[in-house]
């Protein structure tokens, strides 16, 4: 295997915003054509010269109508959806059923108890407007709400709202130091208020202001910090003033969430019922690491098909529980697995078949609703109503004499709908043939589905993907899968830039991939490992690290995981090259491959050579059925990699004469040798 040093380094590259979900209601449009055939009607009825001359004066104001609309709509338009907002706000969503509340508004509680924000995205006019409810009363001063990058106060964008005169009055758009001590104002105001008083407030923001010293809003993880205080402010003074501390817990805090995230799915079925699929009093061990299984037979509400249109999670331990998987036992209906709770090293062989994916879970994720026109398929004649919970446990403390029923809440219907759904695993198998060297900003692996197995396995129209959940352990820092067909790169599938381990949502696409047979998909990871002394591997402990892409698609078919790892013989001679070339003694070709992996003293020039092996060398890859088995027809060891060109990201295609004062831009990353950026 020839190894060569690349002068020019890969490096990852943004996405751009795209319009989509323009607001379909004109109230107001639809009252003037009911208004208009009022009168048509009524006409009837009038002598001949009276019509003409209605109908002449109908056609004068609707003209004037017409002229005045275009002149005022762009102007109305945010104060129509406000108005709406706080309608909605201030009337129960019983009220609203089926309508713009259930769908467009998203609400969240800062505090967790009292401080609720809730928001709405105009995807047109690519703007969010926000209402903060009880986020102050009568003895706070202020109060702000920012974007932060990851949680911290360093390089935030805030808003900071002040109280004069016994109403919170002020707005001002500033931004925090790098070292976030100091809060200054920014030279670009672009909070706008539309109702601030004593108890809420109302604003918007655009999702690219095109100012260097704001925070875009973008589809992945945002962090909104939050604070309120009773001391007075200095702003209108000065240019900067110090951060205030704030040593109570109630008066500060930050959430993580998706702003921009998709409308919100309402299930039209009423024939729901529920089951339920948790373990059954799991003592939890008291080591690092532990997947649990518990073998469950479902009740005979599986004798008849139905469809899975929404699970939730109950979650008992949500300190230890750190992801969850149920699958379906794929066997002849009259098949009996053995009833198991217990280690999942030590599941009986029978279960083993119990490997088709139902639902996941994940730490940060919540309930799943599927779209109107796709289920999950359960039940039905030859369906086994066996099924098997796994859980992974992430005992870090080991504490000791813990019990856990953690599970999941399952919604079916037996109204069927058009297409079966379907989960498929996206990413790098689970295996120390991939490794990431120590002390690296944001080393990237990669996996490919590729060409040769989405054209073997998908269906000639392709599949619509409307879910994703993207995966890794404790090092992870950003999450994409890109879509390639042929030369021809389409729209990513999902993109985390600011991805957290601890906030693992199964997100609801606003766009949604359509795949075709012969596209590539390419699932990246970035990972951070400047704390490790050795080398990260892939495999399941906490420790180890992975990189996956759960995507819910539909129509489904019998691909469940499209994964890849570098081939044994490329990672074979990679060895050979580092004991003969690089003299790395420790490296011998019968030892486990871990161990010659940790053994490898890490230079730059090393790390760089490893990247591109990766990157260029051949492929073993995953193209497997639900029971473990590859489709067959192809030899899928040492396929070659999809070609991934990357490039440094543009943020500001659509912005005119940005950064005029060429300030430093608050999104810059950290960077490391192989260029790739972590921001």
């Amino acid at each position: 295997m020839a190894l060569q040093l690349s002068s020019c380094r890969p490096r990852p590259r943004c996405r751009r915003l795209h319009q989509a979900d323009i607001w379909k209601q004109d109230a107001t449009e639809t009252k003037i054509q009911h208004y208009q055939q009022h009168l048509q009607q009524q006409s009837h009825s009038q002598p001949k010269h009276q019509q003409q001359h209605q109908r002449q004066q109908q056609q004068q104001k609707h003209k004037q109508h017409q002229e005045q609309k275009q002149k005022q709509s762009p102007q109305l338009l945010p104060f129509m959806l406000l108005l709406v907002m706080l309608t909605l706000l201030t009337r129960p969503l019983s009220a609203f059923s089926n309508r713009l509340s259930d769908t467009k508004l998203h609400e969240i509680y800062l505090d967790d108890k009292e401080i609720k924000l809730s928001w709405m995205v105009d995807w047109y006019k690519q703007e969010v407007l926000f209402h903060l409810q009880n986020a102050f009363n009568e003895q706070h001063r202020w109060f702000y709400l920012g974007f932060s990058k990851r949680g911290s106060l360093a390089d935030a964008d805030i808003c900071f709202f002040e109280n004069q005169n016994g109403f919170f009055n002020v707005v001002t758009d500033t931004y925090t130091s790098p070292d976030g001590l100091w809060v200054r104002k920014d030279y670009q105001q672009d909070c706008a208020v539309f109702k601030m008083d004593e108890f809420t407030l109302a604003f918007k923001r655009k999702f690219d202001t095109c100012d260097p010293l704001d925070l875009r809003l973008h589809e992945g993880t945002m962090y909104v910090v939050w604070a309120r205080g009773e001391t007075e402010l200095s702003l209108e003074d000065h240019h900067q003033f110090a951060m205030p501390n704030i040593s109570s817990p109630n008066e500060a805090g930050m959430k993580m969430m998706q702003l921009l995230r998709a409308d919100k799915i309402l299930i039209p079925e009423t024939d729901l019922s529920s089951i339920e699929i948790t373990l059954n009093k799991a003592p939890i061990p008291a080591t690092e690491t532990t997947y649990w299984c518990h073998v469950q037979r479902l009740n005979d509400i599986t004798k008849h098909r139905h469809h899975v249109v929404q699970f939730e999670p109950i979650i008992q331990n949500p300190h230890i529980v750190h992801h969850m998987e149920v699958f379906h036992c794929e066997a002849d209906e009259h098949t009996e697995i053995p009833l198991y709770n217990g280690d999942c090293d030590q599941l009986p062989a029978k279960a083993k078949v119990c490997s088709k994916v139902m639902v996941l879970w994940a730490m940060g994720a919540s309930t799943f609703t599927y779209p109107p026109e796709a289920g999950l398929p359960v039940g039905g004649p030859g369906y086994n109503p066996y099924v098997r919970l796994e859980v992974h446990f992430n005992n870090v403390e080991k504490q000791t004499g813990l019990v856990d029923n953690s599970g999941f809440r399952i919604k079916i219907s037996k109204t069927l709908r058009q297409y079966d759904a379907a989960v498929m695993e996206l990413g790098l198998e689970y295996t120390d043939k991939m490794a990431i060297p120590p002390g690296q900003q944001a080393f990237p692996l990669s996996g490919y589905c590729v060409a040769d197995c989405t054209r073997e396995a998908l269906p000639s129209n392709g599949i619509i993907i409307f879910g994703s959940q993207l995966h890794t352990h404790l090092r992870g820092l950003r999450v994409l899968t890109r879509h390639f067909r042929g030369e021809q790169e389409l729209r990513e599938v999902n993109r985390d830039d600011y991805y957290s381990h601890h906030f693992q949502e199964m997100r609801t696409l606003h766009y949604k991939p359509h795949v075709m047979p012969g596209d590539a998909l390419v699932t990246t990871c970035y990972y951070n490992t400047t704390a490790d002394k050795s080398a990260a591997l892939g495999g399941f402990a906490i420790s180890d690290e992975m990189c996956v892409n759960y995507i819910h698609y539909y129509p489904a078919t019998k691909l469940e995981v499209c994964k890849s790892s570098v081939s044994e013989e490329t990672l074979e001679n990679f060895f050979i090259y580092m004991k003969r070339k690089e003299h790395q003694r420790g490296v011998h070709l019968n030892r486990a491959r871990s161990a010659n992996y940790r053994s490898i003293e890490w230079s730059q020039p090393r790390v760089d050579q490893l990247y591109t092996m990766y990157i260029q060398e051949p492929l073993s890859v995953q193209c497997n059925k639900s029971d473990g088995s590859r489709f067959e027809g192809h030899n899928w060891e040492g396929v070659a990699a999809t070609p991934v060109q990357i490039k440094m990201p543009i943020h500001r295609k659509l912005c005119t004469n940005y950064n005029p004062l060429w300030l430093k831009p608050l999104e810059k990353g950290e960077c490391d040798l192989l260029g790739e950026c972590i921001y």
